[in-house]
């Protein structure tokens, strides 16, 4: 007994030597200088004379230069390195290892990796997206210790586009270091190179190709044995193999059988094949060992959509910038990934585009197991197809190491080449042919929102031949849709959708204290708010400006799930963007924590496999009016609803059913956006101001949306011997408030000087995108005793829709500090202006308010403006109406056109 543990501990000791972890301890220098490019003794002739610990980057351990500035288009790197470094260990080559093939692993990288054995140049690997593998077989000797000496290079290797996710300082950071496995490997010289899986799941069976290399130089034969395991299932096989030359390919089909199961979001069934490779020269016998992830999935150009295992998916995705300003790069291990499919999920979306990058194995592994389906592409943008040879040869070996290392993910379901890339598309052209022919296990696309190519077998963009597919906000009703501009000859899919700006919330300037970037520009935004004496407004804007964008969210992808022949959606996005100007966009942080805004539960209403959609004309009514609503049901879930019950009803705000009804039972059919009935509910008698309309199919998928029901109003603004309306400042104005009345002055919109009023808050951020007016939503002091009569919460909510788009913003920058206008109009956070459409105040002794909004036309047609009017109206002629804070003259004249 004793003799045969001892074997078995030997064995296991043996196979533990054929791989050498080499985190830890390294030897370290800089090289600002870049010594080896002048040929200046380089740092591998020197013993390094610092050290770091790997896996890491240089940001770590604060090497570089210390960064003094607050950049505010970006987060700013603490200490910013970009140049060459050097690593350096020395390490024992087994002398087990005799005989043997070889490697230093390197799992991520940035960018370029040069490998040095005592003072020879073993090779220079230049990919970014997969790992570097350095033979080192002809430099190391067994049994020998070798100095071996790193060149990590982060500096750009080609001229390429310089907001490329995979290297910008704008997400994560262009940092120098490595990170994941690092290791030196030993296999024998007849090994198993590469190994790539085929689903073909009408016969249920899997084609494998294998690629052997054979270093001996001799004849060798043997056989690969297979072993296909999975949950409750194993499989064996086996193939013979007789080669003769340096590189063999094996190619062999292997029936799995009926028990088999399919790969998708609902079931992610995954299996794993070892592939064991036994060969004999007739004297040396070798062995080697490899193994994947796979699941059974076919993917296909349907007409709208992408097929998957010939059943067509609607994607609904968010854009992944790699954003990780924890680490400043990617993640490499399971954890941190496992929590973004989580909340994928959680929130409902099954799908992830990889914007200008490619992320590590961690991330399909996560995806593979939660079932996202991945978009990858390249670390092109912009003019990177523009002619270039030496850019264009590091693009074609790009794509082909993706498509090798990652192509059995089950995940890795489209492949795009890079993010609006402008240029020679005969290039772009020849990449997504090339892809094509070389891995039809995904779909391949040219570029996102730019020129189509002949090989396109799938479209993202904002718009098509047939008009817009982008959606980018709401509208207060919701009958319209993407169909028409979606049907063309591939599936499109709604480029980086929503993009609505939030106000920045400062709480966040303390989540950076241990990561290699800080965000000092909302230090400048804070202070700069400060010095316009509205810090404590902050947390309101940020509020105020979220529910917004919330509701922005909801409108875009209902609209988007409504076009059934979309192929789907991309939001940019969920999570924050902090470069590019900076653009708060998404309900979770950079951090991918939520900021409060909207839970998984609420956002799933409308964001999952089954959502309940109603489509209607609009969201605020009178109350001698109905409201008709055409009830559907989008259904991407892995069934129909057999014999479905679908209900309405009607509640006021403290949740009571005023109304409510049923549409006919029926099967609702999946894959598909199914009209389900319509209904009709009369306004009469509803005597609060907002409502909410409930859809349900099986009482379990639920969704709602607000409509607000007002009285008609016939006489408003109508002047007493106390309050006049009047909508010039003149001379009769200013009596009445010298003799200590009251005027409420209603200027026409085009009478004011300020900007232009919207509804809807920034597109993408006001650093980027500087277009007028610059603003991010409204806050509304909902509180106050003119809108006593004029139900609204503190952020604008589609009543506002019809008020807003009609209304003129002040600039009060130069009003009292302490004057607040009571509709606070939200200014962008790199300027931080007070603004204001309403607002009261005293002057000559009298008291005013300005509402600065179109009181004229179409009144009849305009029942929230009506109920605003009515609402200040009881305001202005109350005992409540009591303006604190003094302005001058000058102040009222300054925003009025002579």
């Amino acid at each position: 007994m004793m003799c045969l543990m001892g074997f078995f501990l030997l064995a296991s000791l043996l196979k533990a030597q054929d791989a050498i972890d080499l985190s830890g301890t390294w030897g370290f220098q800089t090289d600002v200088m870049d010594f080896r490019r002048g040929s200046l003794s380089p740092r591998y002739n020197h013993l390094l004379q610092e050290t770091i610990k790997l896996p890491g980057i240089t940001d770590d351990y604060q090497i570089g230069y210390k960064n003094p500035y607050k950049y505010i288009d970006r987060l700013t790197r603490k200490y910013e390195y970009m140049g060459p470094a050097w690593y350096q260990r020395d390490i024992e080559i087994p002398a087990e290892w005799k005989g043997k093939k070889i490697f230093l692993y390197f799992e991520r990288t940035h960018w370029l990796s040069s490998v040095f054995v005592d003072t020879k140049e073993v090779s220079s690997i230049d990919y970014v997206s997969v790992p570097h593998n350095h033979d080192l077989s002809s430099f190391v000797k067994p049994g020998k210790k070798h100095r071996m000496t790193i060149c990590i290079d982060n500096r750009f290797q080609y001229n390429t586009h310089k907001w490329n996710h995979a290297h910008t300082e704008f997400t994560q950071i262009n940092w120098n270091g490595i990170l994941g496995e690092i290791k030196l490997l030993a296999i024998d010289p007849v090994y198993l190179e590469d190994l790539q899986v085929y689903p073909n799941i009408a016969d249920q069976s899997i084609k494998v190709k294998l690629r052997v290399n054979n270093a001996t130089k001799k004849q060798i034969k043997g056989k690969v044995s297979f072993v296909i395991e999975g949950t409750n299932y194993s499989l064996k096989d086996e193939v013979a193999l007789v080669s003769t030359d340096s590189v063999t390919f094996v190619e062999t089909t292997i029936p799995l059988g009926k028990h088999i199961k399919l790969w998708d979001e609902f079931n992610p069934n995954l299996y794993r094949i070892n592939c064991q490779l036994n060969t004999s020269d007739g004297k040396n016998s070798y062995r080697h060992e490899k193994a994947t992830t796979f699941g059974m999935r076919e993917v296909k150009q349907g007409k709208n959509h992408v097929l998957l295992n010939n059943r067509p998916i609607h994607l609904r995705g968010n854009v992944e910038n790699a954003v990780f300003p924890k680490t400043g790069h990617a993640p490499l291990d399971d954890a941190s990934w496992e929590r973004i499919m989580v909340l994928m999920k959680a929130y409902g979306m099954n799908h992830l585009r990889f914007h200008s990058w490619c992320p590590p194995a961690a991330a399909f592994r996560m995806a593979d197991k939660h079932g996202i389906y991945f978009e990858v592409e390249m670390p092109m943008w912009g003019k990177d197809a523009e002619p270039d040879e030496s850019r264009y040869n590091f693009f074609r070996r790009e794509i082909k190491a993706i498509l090798k290392e990652y192509g059995n993910h089950p995940s890795f379901v489209l492949y795009c080449n890079g993010n609006e890339i402008t240029g020679n598309f005969d290039f772009i052209e020849e990449l997504t042919a090339e892809g094509r022919k070389a891995d039809p296990r995904h779909l391949y696309s040219g570029s996102t929102a730019r020129t189509r190519v002949k090989s396109d077998q799938y479209y993202v963009s904002q718009q098509t031949n047939k008009g817009p597919v982008k959606v980018y906000e709401g509208l207060p009703g919701t009958d319209w849709d993407k169909n028409l501009e979606s049907d063309v000859d591939v599936p499109v899919i709604s480029h980086e959708s929503g993009q609505r700006c939030i106000y920045p919330n400062f709480d966040e300037i303390k989540k950076y204290a241990n990561s290699p970037v800080e965000a000092r520009n909302f230090e400048v935004f804070s202070d700069l708010l400060q010095k316009n004496g509205m810090l404590d407004q902050a947390k309101d804007f940020f509020r105020a400006s979220g529910a917004l964008t919330v509701l922005e969210y909801k409108a875009v992808i209902e609209a988007l799930l409504r076009s059934g022949k979309s192929a789907g959606f991309q939001l940019l996005s969920m999570n924050d963007f902090p470069g590019q100007g900076y653009a708060p966009v998404g309900i979770f942080d950079p951090f991918w924590d939520s900021k409060g805004l909207v839970t998984a539960e609420k956002f799933s209403e409308f964001c999952a496999p089954t959502v309940a959609l109603l489509r209607y004309d609009k969201s605020s009514f009178f109350n001698t009016e109905t409201f008709r609503g055409k009830a559907e049901v989008y259904n991407f879930s892995n069934s129909a609803l057999e014999n479905a019950k679908i209900k309405w009803w009607l509640t006021d705000t403290a949740g009571n059913v005023l109304k409510k009804g049923t549409l006919k039972k029926q099967t609702i059919a999946n894959e598909n956006v199914s009209p389900v009935g319509e209904f009709e509910i009369s306004l009469k008698n509803i005597s609060t101001q907002k409502v909410t309309v409930h859809l349900a199919v099986n009482d379990s998928i639920k969704n709602s949306w607000d409509i607000w029901v007002y009285p008609k109003h016939q006489h408003l603004m109508q002047s007493t011997a106390n309050v006049l309306y009047t909508d010039v400042y003149d001379d009769v104005a200013k009596r009445q408030l010298a003799q200590g009345k009251t005027v409420v002055l209603y200027p026409s919109p085009d009478q004011v000087k300020g900007r232009k009023s919207l509804f809807h808050n920034h597109f993408w951020n006001p650093i980027m995108f500087a277009w007028a007016p610059m603003t991010i939503g409204n806050l509304v002091h909902h509180k106050q005793a003119m809108f006593n009569d004029f139900l609204t919460s503190y952020h604008t909510d589609w009543q506002w829709w019809d008020i807003l788009n009609h209304a003129k913003v002040i600039e009060m920058q130069h009003a009292p500090q302490q004057l607040r206008p009571f509709i606070q109009v939200i200014d962008s956070y790199d300027n931080n202006q007070k603004l204001g459409i309403g607002f009261e105040a005293k002057l000559h002794g009298g008291k005013l308010l300005v509402l600065a909004l179109d009181t004229k036309n179409d009144m009849d047609n305009r029942p929230a403006t009506q109920q605003l009017l009515y609402s200040i109206d009881n305001y202005v002629k109350s005992e409540k109406f009591s303006p604190q804070v003094a302005v001058d003259e000058t102040f009222i004249q300054s925003f009025l056109e002579k």
